[in-house]
């Protein structure tokens, strides 16, 4: 008899670009607010590993998906004295065809995921480089410039003296104020940093258990009759994927734009507090 052909679909990018770098359940449960939770915060936790677990699974749902033509026309060969299989075949087709439109779309969307990975590490580093290398040489470099610590103190008098005085008493709070924005924008990069990290946790749990749907639909791929509602369960566990990932990247988006909102408010804050007069760090001396 005739074999069953795989519907036309566009080429589908494997999802194994490199990683970049730039600046989640059981069946029936997904979705960000479903069963599948979120993780919390990681305390310096990196992606890596759950981004090569992500590539796995979801490849291997995607390789699930390609088997499902074989395996059918497996049992095609073995049902062909069934009357009026015709009508079946053309159901399987249909179901066949949407299937492949829906891993297509799964691909599409992850493409540029896997592309640019994020890198949590490089977030962190970043963050303690602005405090070890900015806040803290500012901190050291006015600690001593205290007017009862100054050699001078108890033997000079007078304006001059004075102005000086008035001078070395805003070193401290400039160095203060440098300290505290390090301070802030350090654990706002953290806070990004789990949020990437949430992130692929969330969306390695996702790629497990579309993986495993895909698996339990093949196996219901027994009979020619079991045929049309296995490929059905495994259109509704790729339909549910593309959901997660559209409610995950909706909120990784989210938390992008608020760091780097955070970011562009405390750079104009460095320059425009009452700890630095007209907008620059106090002289040592009178103007």
């Amino acid at each position: 008899m005739a074999r069953f052909p795989s519907p036309p679909s566009p080429p589908r990018p494997r999802p194994d670009a490199p990683s970049g770098n730039s600046s989640p359940g059981p069946s029936g449960s997904h979705g960000p607010s479903g069963s599948h939770g979120s993780s919390g915060s990681h305390g310096g936790r990196d992606n890596a590993g759950d981004v090569e677990r992500s590539r796995s699974k979801f490849q291997e749902f995607v390789d699930g998906a390609d088997s499902v033509v074989g395996l059918i026309n497996e049992v095609l060969e073995l049902a062909s004295h069934i009357p009026f299989i015709g009508d079946l075949i053309d159901r399987i087709n249909q179901l066949i065809q949407r299937m492949f439109e829906k891993v297509n779309e799964a691909i599409q969307r992850t493409t540029e995921i896997f592309a640019y990975v994020g890198s949590p590490t490089t977030l962190r580093q970043t963050g303690v480089s602005w405090v070890q290398n900015v806040g803290t040489p500012a901190t050291v470099a006015t600690s001593t410039v205290v007017l009862s610590a100054l050699p001078s103190t108890g033997h000079w008098e007078g304006a001059a003296h004075n102005a000086y005085a008035a001078r070395v008493e805003l070193q401290n709070p400039a160095s203060d104020s440098i300290y505290a924005k390090c301070t802030m924008i350090d654990e706002q990069l953290n806070t990004f940093a789990d949020a990437i990290v949430d992130f692929w946790v969330a969306f390695s749990i996702a790629a497990i258990t579309t993986a495993i749907g895909v698996a339990l639909g093949i196996a219901e791929i027994v009979s020619v009759f079991g045929a049309p509602g296995g490929v059905a369960t495994i259109i509704v566990e790729v339909l549910a994927f593309i959901a997660d990932v559209i409610g995950l990247v909706n909120i990784i988006l989210t938390a992008n734009q608020a760091a780097a909102d955070f970011m562009t408010q405390v750079t104009a804050e460095l320059g425009a507090v009452s700890a630095f007069p007209g907008g620059a760090w106090p002289r040592h001396t009178a103007a």
